[in-house]
């Protein structure tokens, strides 16, 4: 693993990371109230590489895309237990990307 000019900021449901080069994974954990409705919103800026961003529980993968170019979304999905993850992988990649959670509960 390899990061250069990497720095993170995590706060509550965000997770905000910019790296001068990146070359490897990071896990960062979120707790959510369990039978929630959660909806992750991402931005990501891919100036070089590729970032590959997993939302998991301990058990699955939720969610898993690959960027080679900016992009910004959303997911949505209903939680089942409490501990949650993001993966956020880099392939010699050269960027920033912001997560934001938003959580109601479900009906």
């Amino acid at each position: 693993m390899s990061k250069k000019d990497f720095t993170y900021k995590q706060f509550k449901q965000q997770l905000s990371i910019t790296y001068g080069k990146f070359n490897g994974f990071d896990y960062y954990y979120f707790k959510f109230k369990p039978d929630q409705m959660v909806t992750l919103s991402y931005e990501v800026e891919v100036k070089e590489g590729e970032l590959m961003l997993e939302w998991r529980d301990r058990k699955q993968v939720i969610w898993r895309e690959t960027f080679c170019e900016d992009a910004q979304g959303t997911v949505t999905a209903k939680t089942k237990h409490c501990r949650y993850s993001i993966r956020v992988e880099g392939k010699h990649t050269k960027g920033e990307c912001r997560i934001h959670f938003a959580q109601e509960e479900a009906a």
